[in-house]
């Protein structure tokens, strides 16, 4: 697995909760107190991941600069993706997520490229079992 993929992780997110994905991605914790957001920086990867706020932050990355494939995991609502600039963007979310899986239908009309999404049965809003393992099968089929 190339550990140059990055994981943007949501608020009050820390590492120490993503030790299984740290085997397969590069964890990436934003301090959402200090303007940290446009100080990341993150490169030109071909595939970036977000987790929940973190989502914002790729969304906003990758309307600046292209990316192969954009997975967003259960992400925070946006008013639009129009501006997305990717080959794909893949949706995860748990079933328990209702809310969520509503936005992201609503959200993947604005899209100008490939779309997917994918529900977790039995998962809620945690990266955690099956969420888990559902990422890195997706992440390895790339």
């Amino acid at each position: 697995m190339n550990k140059k993929i990055k994981i943007i992780i949501g608020l009050g997110q820390k590492r120490k909760h993503y030790r299984f994905l740290s085997k397969y991605l590069n964890i990436r914790e934003v301090d959402w107190n200090n303007g940290s957001l446009s100080k990341m920086r993150l490169g030109k990867p071909k595939i970036l991941v977000g987790f929940s706020l973190g989502c914002m932050v790729t969304i906003m990355h990758a309307e600046k600069y292209r990316v192969k494939t954009l997975i967003l995991c259960s992400p925070s609502p946006e008013e639009t993706l129009l501006r997305v600039k990717a080959d794909q963007v893949i949706f995860l979310v748990g079933e328990k997520e209702n809310w969520c899986l509503k936005e992201i239908k609503r959200m993947s009309r604005t899209l100008r490229c490939r779309y997917s999404i994918i529900v977790i049965r039995g998962a809620n809003h945690r990266i955690t079992g099956d969420y888990q393992k559902k990422l890195v099968e997706v992440i390895q089929s790339l």
